[in-house]
């Protein structure tokens, strides 16, 4: 126990010799930890928000002039068993008169003598569901149903929403990955210097004997406590962040949208931090012994 404590006051100690050298391993460890936390944190919302508005979008489907009203129902009926459908309303030729008048301010009966519009279906997509809901293959199935004439959906934003998505979670890896390996070298260039500062103090331990984990240990700690300090730096900042941007939404938006943050993020965040420290430090003073 007395050398378990004799370590991590070591460790302390280097900490607070190298102040300048901590601060830059700790800053660069927090940003590393920071932005990785929120493109995760950005990703999981994403799937929420792509939901939402995938609901806010209605798809229209205009059944053949032929079709009549109860033909048209057992199609709706059809199209409520699709995956991801939550509702089908089936507007009769008598509603999609008025429904033109509303929108366009013409009676087309006055206009042209007759009924033109056929009879149609406003389709509404779930907004909560465990998979990530896709549009095309609820539109190709309801256009393969015997009457159906055309399907239409406007959901550009989404599909443009969706293709950033992708590439975003293409990037993420290779993002996440250049932000650890920048924080490895820092904190490895840091232990680096304590190692040198103290270089005469090492010769000595190996001349009395002192194993090489008792030697190493010091700077291992002092990359963890490096670790340690961009860990509750940086879950606060990105639970203000996420808090923030909650904010913004609610004020300035009409989302009904709250963007979470998953605790398991912070455990993986506290873990990475943790592995990067070690990773630094061993690799620093791996070379002490030889």
């Amino acid at each position: 126990m007395d050398k378990f404590l004799y370590l991590i006051s070591e460790g302390l100690k280097n900490v607070w010799r190298h102040k300048m050298t901590t601060f830059t391993a700790v800053f660069s460890l927090f940003l590393a930890l920071y932005f990785v936390g929120l493109l995760a944190t950005a990703g999981e919302n994403t799937r929420s928000i792509l939901q939402y508005l995938r609901s806010k979008y209605k798809i229209e489907v205009f059944f053949k002039q032929n079709v009549d009203l109860k033909s048209a129902k057992k199609v709706s009926d059809l199209i409520l068993e699709v995956k991801g459908v939550r509702s089908s309303t089936v507007i009769n030729k008598d509603d999609a008169v008025r429904i033109f008048k509303d929108q366009f301010g013409e009676d087309i009966l006055g206009v042209l003598g007759y009924n033109p519009l056929p009879i149609s279906a406003v389709v509404n997509l779930k907004r909560n569901s465990e998979e990530m809901l896709k549009i095309a293959p609820v539109v190709s199935e309801i256009k393969k149903m015997k009457g159906v004439q055309e399907v239409r959906y406007q959901g550009h934003l989404i599909k443009k929403i969706e293709r950033t998505y992708s590439r975003f979670m293409q990037l993420f890896p290779g993002v996440a990955v250049l932000f650890i390996t920048v924080s490895v070298l820092v904190i490895y260039n840091t232990v680096k210097l304590s190692i040198f500062s103290r270089k005469e103090l090492i010769d000595s331990l190996k001349l009395i004997g002192a194993t090489k984990l008792f030697i190493q240990m010091p700077f291992i700690f002092e990359g963890l406590i490096d670790g340690v300090l961009a860990t509750l730096i940086s879950i606060p900042l990105i639970m203000g962040t996420v808090g923030g941007t909650n904010y913004m939404i609610d004020n300035f938006t009409s989302w009904n949208i709250e963007l979470t943050v998953a605790p398991i993020l912070f455990i993986w965040l506290t873990l990475l931090s943790g592995i990067i420290s070690v990773l630094g430090s061993y690799r620093a003073v791996s070379g002490i012994m030889k």
